[in-house]
């Protein structure tokens, strides 16, 4: 089973966590693998973020693993 409900889960599997500033607009891709390798693996989503900037609350969204392009375009055949 695949577990993106968490910090290591996302980072393990390539995925981003971005996080959006409603106040000032600000977007964030948040340090996966730093926060890995510092413990907070375990950390369950929703996690609560802040901007730096303006110190708003902030949204969260993940983003999967973008598709690299090969010779046969976006998708080739396995």
């Amino acid at each position: 089973m695949i577990d993106l409900g968490n910090i290591a889960g996302l980072h393990a599997h390539n995925h981003e966590l971005h996080a959006h500033c409603p106040r000032c607009g600000r977007w964030a891709t948040l340090p996966l693998a730093e926060w890995v390798s510092q413990g907070k693996g375990s950390l369950r989503l929703p996690i609560s973020v802040r901007c730096r900037d303006c110190g708003a609350r902030g949204n969260l969204q993940v983003r999967p693993p973008t598709p690299t392009r090969g010779p046969g375009g976006w998708m080739e055949p396995h």
